[in-house]
């Protein structure tokens, strides 16, 4: 039995380079953040507090502050900016729990698990609702304007995204239509807290289209590695992608390696499919993942100079949590 994924899986807390931009007014976007958790109403409340018990690395606020700061835009849109951002983000995390039937979240019980679907699709509507209601408080109206149809476009993508997730046979799934999953679900949310900074600096369409670019690709290898991590179980039940019948990038890699006879019996019985799992498919996978990140990275020199060690740091991020695989 090919059970040589039972080691011990540590994640740890990973630090990687972001400009002092990035950090510099972070305290102020978290009691802006707790602000927007703090509600009157006594359900939504009690929901609101469980689902901020699972404390992020507010990667995004991070790089709208990096970002806007280091291109020189005003201080109250890029703090209000990073809000919003991690507003979208936590709302996204309570549906894709639900979608994916994640019990756990961040080492906690998710919402939905805990409350029950209902609360989750209620405080995910909040967070969304919140979230818009957050840039009317950005002082430049033609800031506004850009990020409100910025952002009302990115959740239109990430939607998109889900409904293919939810809706394709992830037994007949092909790589491109996996791909186009991971990059509609992934990319808007890595994207956008640069690309709010990108439009209200005015910069370059050729600018924006290699940040989208290289978002797509990050975004693309972030949940690759997801992937790989559900297989060893880092957080969920061992293959749970698999046996709940959601797209998995290197399921999809493990089934192209297998013969009809195999395939016939993993179909038949789902809880066989770790057995078919070999330590070649783990190093298969890392390959590919640094070859996405390799891909993204190229096209880093038609950012901004002062913005590429933003981009760079992202792959450092992803690089490191894979090499604990």
């Amino acid at each position: 039995m090919a059970r040589f994924f039972i080691f011990v899986y540590m994640r740890v807390s990973m630090k990687y380079y972001m400009p002092p931009e990035a950090d510099e007014f972070l305290h102020i976007v978290k009691e802006e953040f707790a602000r927007s958790f703090d509600v009157k109403e006594s359900f939504i409340s009690d929901w609101l507090k469980h689902h901020n018990k699972s404390k992020g690395k507010w990667m995004r606020a991070r790089l709208a502050l990096a970002s806007g700061g280091l291109l020189g835009l005003s201080n109250q849109t890029f703090i209000k900016w990073a809000v919003v951002c991690e507003l979208i983000h936590s709302a996204s995390l309570l549906h894709d729990d639900i979608c994916d039937e994640d019990s756990m979240r961040r080492g906690k019980k998710s919402l939905w698990k805990e409350f029950g679907i209902p609360a989750a699709v209620c405080t995910g509507d909040y967070l969304i609702a919140e979230s818009f209601r957050k840039l009317t408080e950005i002082e430049q109206g033609w800031h506004q304007n850009i990020l409100l149809k910025l952002l009302s476009c990115s959740v239109k993508e990430i939607i998109f995204g889900q409904s293919l997730d939810v809706s394709l046979n992830h037994l007949t799934l092909t790589r491109e239509q996996c791909r186009k999953i991971a990059i509609d679900k992934t990319g808007p949310l890595i994207a956008l807290p640069m690309m709010g900074m990108f439009r209200c600096k005015e910069l370059t369409e050729d600018e924006c289209s290699a940040l989208k670019e290289i978002s797509n690709e990050l975004g693309f290898a972030y949940q690759y590695l997801n992937d790989v991590e559900n297989i060893i179980g880092a957080e969920q039940e061992i293959s749970s992608d698999f046996l709940k019948g959601h797209p998995n990038f290197m399921v999809i890699r493990i089934l192209e390696g297998l013969s009809n006879s195999e395939k016939k019996i993993i179909f038949s019985q789902p809880e066989r499919f770790n057995d078919f799992i070999s330590r070649k498919n783990f190093i298969r996978s890392q390959d590919e993942i640094t070859a996405i990140l390799n891909k993204a990275i190229m096209d880093n020199h038609r950012l901004p100079i002062i913005i590429q060690p933003i981009i760079q740091s992202l792959k450092d991020e992803i690089i490191k949590r894979l090499c604990m695989i």
